[in-house]
């Protein structure tokens, strides 16, 4: 079973192949492919399988963009979804969820995200890619 870090969920639902290197971009194609056919998957803390092939990855659960960050988008994710780590879930699942998220709570978890100063990450882009992507 595949374990994702709850502010991956966003960003599976945002993700579009942009930004990180080859090892981590392919990783994450499988994953979603992998999630998308039905595989269960459980929420959890620290680092997770997509962690593995991040490039900004360090010793233990550490990250070098901010650990501490990572880890308050983790917890405001688990809040904004109503989750809490250590739960199967299914990608239908997850997606009923991501589509029940507002604004407000999107922002708690990307709000000043890299990826949304980039202009890969927004929260409309959120809604069309949720309601798509979680099926």
């Amino acid at each position: 079973m595949k374990k994702l870090r709850g502010h991956h969920i966003f960003c599976a639902a945002l993700f579009q192949g942009c930004g990180y290197d080859e090892t981590f971009t392919a990783c994450m194609e499988k994953t979603l492919k992998e999630l998308s056919a039905g595989e269960y998957f459980m929420l959890c803390r620290g680092s997770d399988d997509l962690c593995a092939a991040c490039p900004h990855r360090m010793e233990g659960d550490g990250c070098a963009l901010g650990t501490a960050d990572v880890a308050r988008r983790d917890e405001a994710a688990f809040s904004a979804l109503g989750q809490v780590p250590e739960k199967a879930l299914t990608f239908s699942q997850i997606g009923e969820k991501l589509r029940e998220i507002e604004k407000q709570q999107w922002e708690s978890v990307c709000k000043d995200c890299r990826w949304q100063r980039k202009g890969l990450c927004s929260w409309e882009l959120f809604q069309k890619l949720s309601q798509e992507r979680f099926v």
